[in-house]
């Protein structure tokens, strides 16, 4: 045998292990769990010392779990006075073991101290940025502005409505969103960055005056870009055309990592029976809010929609690209771990099991990818660790709880 020949040999018996060293991991087994089911996991915020705190939109609950004790204690209660909640939705992670609740259905947030004890509440009030390209004016603002994320010394992160009034005074879809950074201390608003939104993501009727605006009302399968916040307040924009992740440190500093593996997928018959199946499934858990403008000013209110073993009616998709993005859309498509990680939710080909996410490094670059095994879902991260859902077959909830490198 040649020498050449020999070489040849070698370098083909590499190439298994290299393609194995390539295999997403699996998400390590479950090391804890909460077997008292939840309807509705909406909310999922980790204590210095294991504590949980967990928000179950559906069932209207807010409790401090203990998972090594196996006791759980209930916080605050359902209503609109001091230290009350009428839909606890979104947990945000502040410093000192402080928490932050969104409850759209009050329109403001309740701080909830290391203790589990609610405390005070806010609401934001903050002008809409200028306008953007591609509108004839300024975004407009409708209802109380729902953070997406909050770093450590408790500023807000939230996108603006992709939506502007026209010349004629209608409302007019935007191509772009800003994202504003809300400091509570000194009540400013600062535009941190702009994304791109997805073609018909805003749906409107009506006229000045009366109009009728639907926000996410686009195939899912659109792009778009997602984004996040790091505690040390470091925002992580994930670009869909071309992929790639973009970071915007505190000061402004901006880092673009390199363009990122994607192979883009066609959309077949498969794919599209199987992302209607999952908007149903979807919209049993969105958070619907309505806002009206009457001689009464501006009134609001809020639901989970659909309920549990429903199945909603909901309007056929219609323009699907020839392909998928390389990322899902929505809040859950990108996660900032505590240790500077951020995973982004990969698009697949119909018919595969589980969620896998690229695990990102802080230059941009993937590290490696995991996959969430079929039948869990992906709802939160601690130092160390990450928490998922699991269904039964009555669509009850258990919290679970991993051990994470």
């Amino acid at each position: 045998m040649s020498r050449h020949t020999r070489r040849a040999l070698t370098l083909l018996a590499a190439l298994p292990a290299a393609a194995a060293a390539q295999q997403p991991r699996a998400l390590p087994a479950a090391e804890a769990s909460w077997d008292e089911p939840f309807s509705l996991v909406s909310g999922v915020r980790e204590l210095s010392n294991g504590r949980l705190v967990v928000a179950d939109g559906r069932d209207k609950l807010l409790q401090l779990v203990d998972l090594k004790a196996g006791s759980a204690t209930k916080i605050g209660r359902e209503g609109s006075g001091p230290g009350e909640f009428n839909l606890p939705f979104r947990l945000f992670a502040l410093a000192a073991d402080t928490t932050l609740l969104f409850d759209p259905g009050n329109s403001r947030y309740l701080i909830i101290g290391p203790d589990g004890k609610p405390g005070k509440d806010f609401r934001i009030e903050t002008p809409a940025p200028a306008g953007r390209a591609g509108a004839a004016g300024g975004p407009v603002r409708i209802g109380v502005s729902m953070a997406r994320a909050a770093d450590a010394r408790g500023r807000l992160y939230y996108e603006t409505p992709g939506i502007s009034i026209g010349p004629d005074n209608r409302p007019v879809p935007a191509d772009s969103a800003a994202i504003l950074r809300w400091d509570r201390a000194t009540q400013r608003t600062d535009t941190m960055a702009w994304v791109k939104l997805p073609k018909n993501n805003v749906q409107t009727s009506g006229g000045q005056g009366n109009f009728n605006v639907r926000i996410g009302g686009s195939n899912p399968l659109q792009a778009r870009d997602e984004w996040t916040v790091f505690p040390d307040g470091r925002l992580a924009i994930a670009r869909a055309n071309p992929y790639r992740v973009e970071f915007i440190a505190t000061n402004g500093t901006r880092t673009t990592g390199p363009a990122l593996p994607h192979t883009p997928i066609r959309i077949t018959d498969a794919d599209k029976k199987e992302e209607e199946a999952t908007q149903r499934a979807l919209a049993n858990t969105g958070l619907r809010m309505m806002v009206t403008e009457g001689p009464n000013g501006r009134q609001m209110s809020a639901s989970i929609g659909g309920g549990r073993g429903q199945t909603p009616d909901l309007p056929p998709i219609t323009d699907w690209p020839e392909t998928k993005p390389p990322f899902r859309q929505g809040l859950a498509s990108v996660w900032a771990r505590p240790n500077g990680e951020l995973w982004v939710r990969r698009t697949e080909r119909a018919g595969a099991k589980g969620a896998l996410y690229d695990v990102i490094d802080a230059k941009g670059a993937v590290k490696n990818q995991v996959r969430v095994p079929d039948g869990l879902t992906l709802v939160g991260f601690g130092s160390g660790t990450a928490y998922t859902t699991k269904a039964d077959e009555d669509d009850l909830l258990t919290l679970q709880r991993h051990r994470v490198p």
